[in-house]
């Protein structure tokens, strides 16, 4: 309501100031030309209060359209006027004024002119015959035309038409229009057709053409001619201000000239500043005041090095332009205006003032001539106290002999009250920080004074500054700043106000800011940011983004904008997205910036500008450098191309990145075209443009002649001649041919040279007839071509005539030594065939050739090795040796030896005969996986290709494999000695394992190359119980054997415990993961030891029965040789005790007697009969220490855990080996420490058994699948007879055995089992190390005190990791 109220008043208050006087907006341009008959518009419109009425002048006369026979006509409500069929007597200078009640404007003077096109005056053919080579001019004088014509020249054609003159740096014309030809060529006879210049009028579109000029050239071949000046604009010239402005010379010579262009007042030239015209022209576009100096053109060719000079001094002018252009003046009555002038230019402008359009030194008005107005100086005009009547039109014209400037202002005077025409808005929003505009827009005249309240006190200085029009400004707003704030105007004629209120909200934030970024072309950069913003704008707050200070639209298609979390992603960078990124947290009241930049790098930008100086032996090429997309340049690559194959660029030279010009050595008589490649880190730049022009080169004699000279014997009867021919860019001159020089040796007479010239240059090659057998020839080749003969020595060679089958053989070869893939023959041969006149090698001698192969297979096996004639350095009298390789070994050969030249073999000798020694095999032909267990992998192979019986066996090792680490190669033991076998059984690996296995093929001279495989074995399965006997009893050993499936998935890693009977810890053998059978060495003749054995994959281990042996011999303690110390000690003991008796009887008798003393007791404790410690019962007067303690001692003698140990326990006395001479190695393994929880039992099938259970063990303990039958389903070896096939199975069929396990790792701790901590210790496999903390002394094996088992304990098998009940007693292994 209060704003339609407002509008409403200032509507009002409008009407009272709506005069103003008239002012032109359109008008006509300078100059405007017309075509007789065609319609011609001068624009002239202008604005003011009341609507203006037009008047024209027309060559300062009063111009009535009306009074033209209708043919002129004035627009309504415009000045524009329209000449139709406009004649020649309508031409003059025309100029608008437009009038009302306040004033009177002009506009500029304008020139209307009729366009015309003169015919050339006519003049008869001229015929020109200028020499090859000069320098000649066409003249052209251009008619009469307005506007100035359009001149080229052309070349009439026999049909009639024409065709455009191309100008180039040998024909242009100069600024006179004539046609300049620095020096005249056979082409410019332009097949008989004339020449002619042409004038164009493009107002009357239509040209003229001027006198035919045919050009007929004289001379035989072109002069060549040295540069001399030929044209030049005038040496001082002067250009305008802001024009493009150009200077020109023109210079002749032959070659055509090479022009340059250099400032000589030590000053640079401006990057405005280019060449055209090929450089005969230098163009600075937009002429600035720094371009005024002195310049230099100057131009040289190959003819002579000396340079011909032009200087130029160019001046700049400048047609008038305002530096301070008057405006329009509205000011209430009793104020003081005051209009401004001034007007620059060269030379210097006057300032003329006009008054209603009429000139100020001829105005009579009183306001004019009265005291109040004020003209002091040029620029300016003064009225003081200015009165209602004082409203007009003032003009100002500033001219110089260039043009002028024409400005038209009104001056109005007004008197109104104040208004507010905009008042504040009720409510504004801001933020801190901001500046903010509270709108308060008035009129009145005079200018009302504003002043400012906020919460009704005044408002002054500081932060707050109100406008001109009345708006107030409050800058850097705080919070305090929010209020009710009013606005009042104030003139003579009355006092308004309006007010509104001020909101202020808190600054928003950007938290996260964007990173700078580098990034390669076609990669994606992403910048993300975030912010904050006053609470109850949260909903209003948005992350805009900026590139280089311009809003990223969805336009933008690499563009992308994510809204979820406020980022910016450009996909698939380009160079040009290298910029300043600007993240924009607004709320639409303020906002906050953070920029960050990306770099895109990419390969550069090729030079720019090539082009080359000084065409001669040498030219210099020069460029420009390209962008290097933020990348540096590394180094530049120039290339050329030729006229000889101007589709190949040819590599010319790697230039360092600093330089931005390079010399380059060129062959004479060459058309060069050269171009650059720029490289950086990123890749190559395109290839630049290729210079404008063509460098060709003066011709000079060659500087070599053909290389690589030779004969060849292929071809009967001919001696046949074979060179390189010279590449054109090589010849250096027209005209070039060879001259082929041959003398036959032994000739007498110089006469007999036959020279043979060959004119095309292409040859490669001459034969001819030859009667003789390998004839020696002296040859000579030569190049020359129409400047002279190459200036280096022509080269010569002694050749020969054709080759034939030698006619001699080799004698007595033999074979001094067989290898395993060689062999060292030996054979006789006259030395002196070589090098010899009419040798019966026949030939150049090229050393032997030996022929070999395999017995009975030559056709298929035959190979050859040639000798090189350097073995005659190596040979003994007429004896030669030569070894020779790649025999097979093992194989029974046969070779033959014979002579060799260039294109023949001799007859070889007879069949010598041997055997090669078995050397190193090949790799097996195929390796494949049978069965994988846990522990396990059962292989199979085939032997090598070329088997030829020399296998002695295999070797099969292996490597887990983590990740791209490989650990040490361990080998199987024992390996393979059977040469016949192909299936084999590698044990002792660790589960869920990778492993690579390698298979060799063995034989007398060592291992051949390896074949392998990568497999990773299976998960922890559950070990079945094994069964096993024990033979070979002796006294101090037994060997106990064991039958294991080699196909079952778990458990055939297999040790062996015994202890004696009733003993109270178990001792163990290695691990046994290759044998079925284990030697206990080390025991006690006669006596009675339980054994089991255990079947483990080192996760889980399972149990056997026990069974008990006795060794053989007498039992220690009843043996007297046993108990020899012990017998003879006690002897002893009796002995001296009788003796002691004897000397304390002997004492006594003699009256020796002992005094009585104290009795104290060995403990100062409590005589206590019984005392618990630690669970255990103590004696009095007795120190006991509990097994579970950390000050028990060590483990007894003999005791240790070697499961999977990376050390072999020599559990063997020497010479007391059970018949056995190999020790089986103990199980290493790199892998690391494993975690408990990560390994889970594989509940496959596990086959059993092939032979009942022995009596006394529990029978449900076994495999309940177990028949009578069962052996018979697999083979000796124990591989099933049929395939095992997994995919028969599935998880139904595994039995669970997880439930046997009772802590949170799924197995008890009880017994001897191994520590669930301990697992896989990554730093040596299984730890041996003891642990010394309390409870725990053994990480490798078993607790002592867990291992006493009750003799009345039956045997049983169990799944667990418990083999036996422990005694309560035992601690328990933590």
């Amino acid at each position: 309501m209060w704003s339609i109220l407002w509008l409403i008043i200032a509507l009002l208050a409008r009407t009272h100031a709506v005069s103003r006087p008239p002012g032109i907006y359109i008008e006509p341009p300078y100059d405007i030309y017309y075509k007789a008959g065609e319609t011609v518009e001068l624009p002239c419109k202008a604005d003011g209060e009341p609507k203006p009425s037009y008047d024209w002048n027309r060559n300062e006369i009063v111009f009535n359209p009306s009074g033209n026979d209708d043919r002129i006509v004035q627009l309504p409500d415009a000045g524009t006027l329209v000449i139709n069929m406009p004649e020649d007597k309508d031409e003059g200078i025309f100029q608008c004024f437009a009038k009302n009640d306040f004033g009177k404007s002009a506009s500029k003077k304008v020139n209307l002119r009729q366009a015309k096109l003169a015919s050339f005056a006519f003049v008869k053919p001229t015929y020109h015959t200028p020499f090859l080579g000069r320098p000649y001019t066409l003249p052209c004088v251009p008619p009469e035309s307005v506007p100035p014509p359009s001149v080229f020249w052309i070349t009439k054609t026999a049909q009639g038409g024409f065709n455009v003159v191309n100008y180039d740096s040998r024909v242009s014309m100069d600024r006179e229009y004539r046609l300049r030809i620095t020096n005249v060529k056979r082409e410019d006879w332009n097949s008989g057709n004339p020449y002619a210049c042409m004038a164009m009028n493009n107002i009357m579109r239509s040209n003229s053409q001027g006198p035919l000029h045919y050009i007929t050239p004289t001379g035989v071949t072109e002069d060549f001619m040295k540069v001399e000046y030929l044209w030049a604009d005038q040496d001082d010239r002067f250009g305008l201000l802001g024009s493009n402005f150009s200077v020109k010379c023109i210079f002749s010579g032959n070659p055509t000239p090479d022009v340059h262009w250099e400032r000589t007042d030590n000053k640079t030239m401006s990057d405005r500043v280019n060449t055209k015209s090929f450089a005969q022209e230098l163009q600075i576009t937009n002429l600035q005041f720094e371009d005024a100096g002195t310049y230099e053109c100057w131009a040289t060719n190959s003819v002579s090095q000396d340079r011909k000079y032009r200087t130029f001094n160019i001046r700049v002018n400048a047609r008038p332009y305002f530096l301070e252009e008057p405006k329009d003046i509205e000011v209430g009555v009793g104020a003081d205006v005051m209009f401004t002038c001034l007007a620059g230019g060269v030379p210097e402008p006057s300032i003329e003032w006009f008054v209603n359009g009429e000139s100020l030194k001829d105005v009579r008005d009183p306001r004019i001539t009265g005291p109040r107005f004020k003209h002091p100086v040029e620029t300016k005009i003064f009225l003081e106290k200015v009165e209602q009547t004082d409203h007009m039109v003032f003009q100002c014209n500033a001219s110089n002999i260039h043009g002028y400037v024409f400005a038209d202002v009104y001056l109005n005077v007004l008197s109104e009250a104040p208004t507010i025409i905009t008042p504040p808005e009720p409510e504004t929003e801001t933020a801190e920080g901001q500046e903010v505009i509270l709108v308060c827009e008035t009129t009145g005249k005079p200018d009302p004074i504003i002043t400012w309240f906020k919460d009704d006190v005044l408002i002054t200085g500081g932060r707050y500054r109100i406008l001109s029009t009345g708006s107030l400004v409050i800058r850097a707003v705080v919070l305090a700043d929010a209020g009710h704030y009013k606005c009042q105007a104030e003139n003579r004629y009355n006092v308004t106000d309006a007010s509104g209120t001020l909101v202020v909200r808190r600054k928003t934030r950007i938290e996260q800011y964007p990173f700078d970024l580098e990034v390669y072309a076609q990669s994606e950069a992403k910048f993300t940011c975030s912010g904050t913003t006053d609470p109850e704008e949260v909903e209003n707050l948005k992350i805009l983004w900026q590139k280089d200070g311009k809003p990223i639209t969805a336009y933008d298609q690499r563009m992308t904008m994510n809204r979820q979390d406020n980022s910016l992603t450009i996909t698939g960078t380009i160079v040009r997205d290298s910029g300043t990124y600007t993240c924009i947290a607004t709320n639409g009241l303020d906002n906050h910036t953070a920029s960050a930049t990306l770099l895109v790098k990419d390969k550069p930008e090729p030079p720019t500008n090539v082009r080359w100086q000084f065409c001669n032996k040498n030219a210099t090429i020069l460029w420009m450098p390209g962008s290097y997309n933020y990348a540096p340049i590394q180094y530049y690559v120039l290339q050329y191309n030729t006229s000889f194959n101007p589709d190949q660029w040819t590599f010319g030279l790697k230039v360092n990145a600093s330089l931005s010009q390079v010399n380059m050595t060129l062959s004479p008589h060459v058309n060069y075209t050269f171009r650059l490649i720029a490289y950086n880190k990123i890749g190559a730049s395109d290839p630049s443009a290729p210079t404008p022009s063509v460098c060709s080169t003066k011709p000079d004699r060659p500087y070599s002649h053909p290389q690589n000279l030779r004969t060849l014997g292929h071809q009967y009867g001919k001696l046949y001649i074979e060179w390189t021919p010279v590449p054109q860019i090589m010849q250096n001159g027209p005209g070039f041919y060879y001259v082929l020089q041959i003398l036959r040796l032994g000739a007498q007479a110089e006469t007999q040279i036959e020279s043979k010239p060959i004119d095309d240059w292409r040859t490669s090659h001459y034969e001819m007839n030859s009667a003789m057998i390998y004839e020696p020839y002296r040859i000579t080749i030569k190049a020359i071509n129409s400047v002279g003969e190459a200036s280096a020595d022509p080269p010569t060679i002694i050749g020969y005539s054709y080759e034939a089958q030698p006619t001699v053989t080799p004698t007595n070869f033999l074979v001094e030594e067989e290898g395993d893939t060689y062999a060292i023959f030996s054979w006789e041969f006259d030395k002196s065939e070589v090098n010899k006149t009419q040798s019966r090698i026949r030939g150049e001698f090229k050393g032997f050739k030996i022929i070999f192969w395999e017995q009975t297979q030559k056709a298929l096996t035959v190979r050859e090795q040639d000798i090189g004639p350097d073995v005659v350095k190596n040979a003994t009298g007429n004896t030669f040796t030569a070894r020779v390789e790649n025999m097979v070994p093992n194989t029974k050969m046969e070779a033959q030896i014979a002579v060799l030249n260039n294109y023949f073999i001799g007859v070889p000798t007879e069949t010598v005969r041997f055997t090669t020694q078995p050397g190193f095999p090949g790799p097996v032909e195929l390796l494949r996986i049978m069965n994988i267990g846990d522990t396990h992998v059962n292989l199979m192979w085939t032997n090598p290709f070329e088997n030829r019986g020399d296998i002695e066996g295999f070797d099969i090792s292996y490597r887990l494999v983590k990740g791209l680490y490989l650990s040490e190669m361990q080998d199987r033991e024992p390996q393979i000695d059977d040469p016949h076998t192909t299936t084999a059984y590698l044990s002792g690996l660790m589960p869920s394992s990778k492993y690579r296995v390698y298979i060799y093929a063995r034989t007398a001279k060592g291992r051949g190359e390896g074949y392998f495989i990568e497999l990773v074995t299976a998960d922890p399965g559950t070990p079945r119980m094994p069964r096993f006997s024990i033979a070979n009893v002796g006294a101090r050993n037994i060997n106990v054997t064991w039958w294991i499936n080699e196909f079952a998935l778990s458990g055939t890693v297999v040790f062996v415990e015994w202890r004696k009977l009733d003993g109270p810890e178990w001792l163990r053998s290695t691990d046994e993961v290759i044998n079925s059978w284990k030697n206990i060495s080390n025991l006690e003749p006669g006596t009675t030891y339980e054994v089991r054995i255990k079947a483990t994959n080192g996760e889980y281990s399972v149990a056997s029965g026990i069974e008990e042996v006795r060794t053989s011999g007498i039992a220690v303690a009843f043996s007297l040789a046993g108990n020899i110390g012990w017998f003879i000690g006690m002897i002893l003991a009796i002995l001296l005790v009788i003796g002691l008796i004897v000397l304390f009887i002997l004492c006594y008798k003699r009256g020796f007697r002992f005094s009585p003393r104290d009795k104290q007791s060995y403990y100062d404790g409590a005589d206590t009969s019984r005392e618990h410690y630690s669970g255990m019962v103590l004696k009095k007067d007795t120190t006991y220490v509990a097994r579970g303690s950390e000050q028990f001692g060590p483990e007894p003698k003999g005791y240790n855990n070697d499961y999977y140990d990376d050390r072999d326990y020599h559990n063997y006395e020497e010479g007391d080996d059970g018949g056995f001479e190999k020790k089986p190695p103990s199980y290493t393994s790199e892998e690391k420490d494993y975690e408990a929880d990560k390994y889970h039992p594989n509940n496959r099938e596990y086959e059993d058994y092939d032979r009942e259970p022995r009596d006394g063990y529990d029978e449900d303990q076994y495999d309940p699948d177990f028949e009578p039958g069962e052996p018979n389903k697999f083979d000796k070896r124990g591989a099933p007879r049929e395939r095992y096939d997994h995919s028969n199975h599935s998880q139904d069929d595994y039995p669970d055995d997880r439930n046997y396990y009772d802590d949170e790792h799924g197995y008890d701790h009880e017994d001897d089992r191994y520590d669930d901590r301990r697992g896989y210790d990554d730093r040596r496999g299984y730890d041996d190390r003891r642990d010394v903390r309390p409870g725990r002394r053994d990480r490798r094996g078993y607790d002592d005190s867990r291992d006493s088992y009750d003799d009345r304990y039956t045997p049983s098998v169990t799944s667990s990791k418990s083999g036996s009940v422990a005694k309560p007693s035992s601690s328990t292994f933590v």
